[in-house]
């Protein structure tokens, strides 16, 4: 939008003050003087009609041609019209024309009115007469509100010729002084913007740092509050100079401060409505942090345990905290919640501040914890608990039956191997998660065919025994930067558990591919499909933890130690790549690795 000068908007606006208001007042004035003389004459009006209702009911049991003569003789006289008419809105006489011959008056606004037992007024047209008239009725009677109507009218057309000359002669007044006013708005508007146009020249001097050009005031009639206020601006400016620049210093601060705060802080005011909220308690809420600041905290957060924690705390005047649980954006999230009062630099309450620390990831972190000491505890003690078993059958006595012996001898040597694969099976992994801690992983480009062809080999007896067979599709040109022993274990550990869990005589996929991600870049696929009885979608998100089973019986059956996919997730995440699974019930399941390749 662009500005105008101070002087045009000084004259402008005085000017435009000063014109509604003659206006104003004008036409308010004209409105008092012409609401004044209607209402008189609706007074005489309605003081003749109270006059002439006796006569009226007089005549109304004689016959119709006395009251039409009445009226119409004394209408004449009081040049007035006069109209009788009855409950049903049908005219009994009128002084101007033949009844019979006239509409039912029944749906007129002062008849209507006169029928519910007040006194009815109406300026309008009246079609019959083709004139302004001024109508007033009231009730024949007052005992019996709906038996008939006495309703008086005059033309109005003299009054509207004098207050049509009368507002003439204002308006034309209004407009004399409208012209005096604007000369005296444009001299007065000139003299007040001058000194303040030099000032703000000055001030923009000042601005741009300027500090040793001061405002001068050069015109000798120049107000003392106007020299006084020139003086102040230059005494002043240096100070501020050196002020703002001290408070931006802080500020920027604060500000890198509160923003870099991996908690979230959220400051309210006693009205509800948000001061401040940093990137970290936008997040929580998926809002836009700067767009929701001074808008109430009810419209912005959703959730009703948090808005009520938020109201208690703004009338506490002590530190309240509280575990929340929150849905946001369909995942779940805990939120340690701690509220201190906020108060201003002179001591007065101003709100409250709300820090929120997310215990989600430390909460979730909790549960795997515990669910792999229970389900490390479990695995181990299972193969331990039956060799102590067959171990003290051995002891009382099933030694002397050899046949027996040999038997739990067996069973003792298999659960042996079990708990030596289990043991195996974590030392690989704590082995794989020292060496990308330690960044001791040294990949280096490899042929990914060769070490397909590799797993195929190794997994190719297993896979034989189930008369399945492993269909392979892969570009022989295809490489990426890889671990050749760890990434071939990744892959033998999928075909084991796609070989294991189809049913026999079936086909299991395995894809090798180069693709574009959504960033652009290149990017290794490979896939393993099988045909087995597929994994439930609550399951398909832990089923890389440590220990974790979908059928514990069922895996523990098919030999399994449980680590395998935990084994496939650190030897992917230590390629930087990422392993996910796509599985239906009943459908089989297919496991992709995406290894990041060079563009």
């Amino acid at each position: 939008m662009r500005s105008k000068r101070l002087f045009l908007q000084i004259f402008l606006a005085a000017l435009l003050i000063i014109i509604i208001s003659v206006f104003a007042t004008t036409w308010f004035g004209t409105q008092m003087i012409q609401s004044f003389h209607y209402q008189q004459m609706e007074y005489d009006i309605r003081d003749r009609a109270l006059l002439l209702r006796p006569h009226i009911q007089s005549l109304l049991n004689g016959e119709s041609e006395q009251l039409q003569s009445f009226c119409r003789e004394t209408g004449r006289a009081a040049t007035t019209r006069i109209t009788v008419i009855a409950g049903d809105g049908t005219v009994l006489a009128d002084s101007n024309e033949q009844p019979s011959e006239m509409d039912n008056h029944g749906k007129r606004p002062e008849i209507l009115t006169a029928l519910n037992g007040a006194i009815g007024s109406s300026l309008r047209l009246s079609k019959t007469l083709d004139e302004n008239m001024l109508y007033v009725a009231l009730p024949l009677h007052e005992e019996n509100t709906g038996s008939g109507v006495l309703r008086l009218a005059v033309p109005a057309t003299a009054l509207e010729a004098v207050l049509s000359s009368i507002h003439l002669k204002i308006f034309l007044g209004a407009v004399i002084i409208s012209f005096l006013s604007a000369l005296l708005s444009f001299f007065f508007a000139r003299r007040i913007s001058k000194p303040l146009e030099d000032m703000r020249r000055g001030a923009e001097r000042l601005a741009a740092g300027k500090t040793d050009q001061p405002i001068v005031m050069r015109d000798a009639h120049v107000s003392t509050e106007m020299t006084e206020l020139a003086n102040s601006l230059n005494n002043m400016a240096e100070q501020i100079n050196n002020r703002l620049k001290t408070i931006i210093q802080q500020r920027n601060e604060l500000e890198a401060v509160f923003t870099s705060m991996t908690d979230g802080v959220l400051a309210i005011g006693p009205n509800h409505h948000i001061i401040r909220i940093n990137k970290t308690a936008a997040d929580f809420f998926h809002i836009n942090g700067g767009a929701v600041q001074g808008k109430p905290f009810e419209g912005v957060i959703r959730n009703r345990d948090l808005q009520r924690f938020l109201e208690q705390s703004i009338n506490r005047e002590f530190i309240s905290e509280q575990d929340l649980t929150l849905i946001e954006g369909g995942q779940q999230m805990t939120l340690r919640t701690q509220a201190v009062p906020l108060y201003d630099g002179d001591g007065l309450k101003m709100g409250s501040l709300v820090v929120m620390n997310n215990l989600t990831r430390i909460n979730r972190l909790e549960n795997i914890r515990q669910d792999f000491v229970a389900n490390v505890s479990h695995e181990l003690k299972t193969p331990i608990t039956a060799i102590r078993g067959y171990v003290e059958t051995l002891l009382d006595g099933a030694l002397d039956k050899p046949g027996e012996a040999r038997n739990f001898l067996e069973i003792i040597h298999r659960q042996g191997v079990r708990l030596d694969a289990i043991v195996d099976d974590l030392l690989t992994l704590a082995r794989i998660e020292d060496q990308a801690e330690k960044d001791e992983i040294r990949l280096q480009q490899e042929n990914i065919c060769r070490i397909l062809e590799a797993a195929i080999q190794t997994c190719s007896v297993h896979a034989k025994q189930k008369n399945i067979d492993l269909d392979v599709q892969c570009d022989p040109a295809l490489s990426c930067p890889a671990n050749r022993p760890m990434l071939e274990q990744a892959i033998i550990n999928l075909l084991t558990n796609a070989i294991t869990y189809s049913p026999e005589v079936e086909t299991v996929s395995l894809r090798a591919q180069r693709q574009e991600t959504t960033k652009g870049h290149n990017a290794i696929r490979i896939s393993i499909q099988d045909h087995g009885p597929g994994i439930a979608s609550e399951h398909q998100q832990r089923i890389f933890e440590r220990f974790y089973r979908v059928e514990k019986a069922r895996s523990r059956e098919q030999g399994g130690t449980g680590l395998g996919l935990a084994i496939v997730k650190h030897i992917i995440g230590s390629h930087n790549g990422t392993v996910d699974v796509k599985s239906r019930l009943g459908q089989g399941s297919t496991f992709t690795l995406t290894l990041p390749a060079e563009d």
